[in-house]
């Protein structure tokens, strides 16, 4: 049985074919951007990918931070802190890479043997940070892996601020913010009252991180899907490949990164930098959890929110000129952020093989008490959302009940136990 689309009224609903924590977004954005950095493209249009998009310094050392958390955080590190494991990896990597785009005063600290911070508050400091937001479990360690990986070289306070901020845009993404919260958040670092239309004509290259993160993480919040933020992060003009490769870290929390691009990005990335990106993924699977997608909804459905209000026709008459409409329910953004990311993840999951929601139940005798297997809590859920289709609020008497909420629990605890296993 195929798995429909559903398609419900609601606030601000988004859908992308993959969601993750593998700092995907900030490589294909640089690589995307790649061309367009010295030859502006002031435009949403062009193609993603040609022969022209190569690697830069963006994507590179992206890797080489992540590198650094993953040791760092793996434990086997002995005495070394982040920040010397940051300026380890990110000059053991990059020279590897002489030609890859660096910044002057940055490639001078990259072929130096005893490296000290520069004062500087270049871009460089947002656009390889991403894997300190995507690898935190609260948003204090994301701050605190944030500096640690920034300080070694952007010491001043306007590069440890843009830095932050992107992170801060990071984590809030992953724990499903909405983007309102995420500009008002962002809104305490940078002036947002402006839209990408009117700054498009005259915005020139800038390369320091209070000229171009706003303008990244602007892209962002007027993008509606992953693919379109990275086309207009693009169209801005300046630093494409840096300001696409920021905001396409954000849109990566907040989006996912579509399969299809994401292999197309990786046939840029030479076996070095695709062995760290396979690392990578691997660790954060094991750091964090398989339904980390669904499960950060819990600390939401546990408050007392809105999923959503029936509408009652008001307007017209019942005559058969002006017949009623029949009562329906308009699902808020959060309902409907959330069933964006059950089909996601479904997608991205076949092996729960929740098409077969019906047979599953049936296996289970349908009863709502004996939630034992992360299979039948999806298929729970599944159901649920396509049972609202025949019966008008089905789905929001189950979201206010907390039988959605139960399922989501039953998911929590196999994340839990994964981890465990693996520790």
């Amino acid at each position: 049985m195929f798995v429909g689309v559903v398609f419900f009224v609601c606030e601000g609903c988004n859908w992308s074919g993959k969601r993750g924590v593998e700092m995907y977004g900030a490589v294909v954005g640089d690589i995307v951007g790649s061309r367009f950095e010295f030859n502006n493209h002031k435009s949403k249009e062009f193609e993603l990918f040609t022969e022209e998009c190569k690697v830069t310094d963006d994507s590179i050392m992206t890797l080489a931070v992540g590198k650094a958390i993953m040791e760092y955080k793996g434990g086997a590190t002995g005495e070394a802190s982040l920040g010397e494991l940051a300026v380890k990896y990110m000059q053991e990597i990059g020279r590897k890479y002489p030609h890859c785009g660096y910044g002057e005063k940055f490639f001078r600290w990259l072929c130096k043997e005893e490296s000290e911070p520069y004062g500087s508050y270049g871009n460089g400091s947002a656009m390889r940070v991403s894997s300190a937001g995507f690898a935190a479990q609260t948003e204090e360690e994301a701050l605190e892996l944030a500096r640690a990986v920034t300080e070694v070289t952007h010491n001043h306070p306007e590069g440890l601020k843009g830095a932050e901020a992107v992170t801060v845009a990071i984590f809030m993404a992953r724990q499903g913010a909405l983007k309102s919260e995420i500009r008002k958040r962002m809104s305490r670092y940078y002036n947002l009252n402006y839209r990408i239309d009117r700054i498009r004509k005259s915005y020139k290259f800038n390369e320091t991180c209070q000229g171009s993160v706003p303008q990244a993480i602007m892209a962002f919040l007027e993008g509606d899907s992953f693919e379109d933020v990275i086309r207009t992060a693009v169209s801005i003009g300046g630093d494409s490949d840096t300001i696409a490769a920021i905001a396409g870290s954000i849109a990566e929390a907040y989006y996912g990164v579509p399969d299809d691009m994401w292999e197309k990005a990786k046939e840029y990335l030479d076996t070095d930098l695709s062995n760290i990106s396979y690392d990578w993924s691997i660790f954060t699977w094991h750091a964090g959890g398989r339904f980390d997608q669904l499960t950060k909804y819990i600390k939401w459905f546990e408050q007392d929110v809105s999923f959503g209000e029936w509408v009652v026709d008001t307007k017209n008459d019942g005559s058969a000129e002006h017949p009623k409409h029949l009562p329906w329910v308009r699902y808020t953004a959060l309902a409907c952020s959330f069933i964006d990311d059950f089909y996601a993840f479904s997608f991205s999951y076949p092996e729960y093989e929740v098409e077969n929601y019906n047979s599953i139940l049936e296996d289970n005798d349908e009863n709502t008490e004996n939630i034992n297997t992360p299979q039948i809590a999806l298929a729970w859920i599944l159901w649920l959302i396509r049972h609202d289709r025949f019966c008008e609020g089905a789905l929001l008497e189950a979201f206010r009940s907390g039988h959605i909420l139960k399922c989501l629990k039953r998911l929590e605890k196999t994340n839990a136990d994964d981890i465990e296993r693996h520790k």
